[in-house]
């Protein structure tokens, strides 16, 4: 081992950036799993309830599921890279950059659960799709 390099100022910023690291990993762990699942069963509950139909059922929720899936499989991805990114910077004395790859990654996560989550809301309740007539969409509400 070589202590002639290393000094406490560093190795206390490789801690914090490895831990920044990982607090994207787990981010992104949580977000592609417990938060797929809220924002899918909210989002997909909602659409299949305005246009009374199956998530396969109708155009507007199938596009709606394809967002959410889209934005948990980001979620995956954003976290396998962190681990990459931690397995590569082992042993490597950059804690400035391991820091910036940290940052981009949860940065790029809350950026992927906003985005996937306002395109899947934005697919339906669109004028002119299918069943939106008759949606609560449109402002219709029937009295039974």
């Amino acid at each position: 081992m070589d202590h002639e390099h290393s000094s406490p100022g560093r190795t206390a910023g490789r801690v914090a950036a490895t831990a920044l690291v990982l607090l994207a990993v787990a981010t992104s762990i949580v977000l592609g799993t417990a938060g797929w699942f809220a924002v899918g069963f909210a989002t997909m509950t909602d659409c299949t309830n305005s246009y009374s139909c199956s998530p396969a059922g109708c155009p507007p929720c199938t596009a709606t599921g394809r967002w959410i899936n889209a934005g948990g499989l980001a979620q995956w991805a954003l976290a396998a890279t962190g681990v990459a990114v931690l397995v590569r910077a082992r042993g490597r004395r950059r804690p400035l950059r391991l820091a910036a790859a940290g940052a981009l990654l949860l940065s790029l996560s809350v950026l992927a659960v906003v985005l996937s989550t306002t395109l899947a809301q934005s697919s339906y309740c669109r004028p002119g799709t299918p069943g939106y007539a008759d949606s609560y969409c449109a402002g219709k509400r029937t009295a039974e």
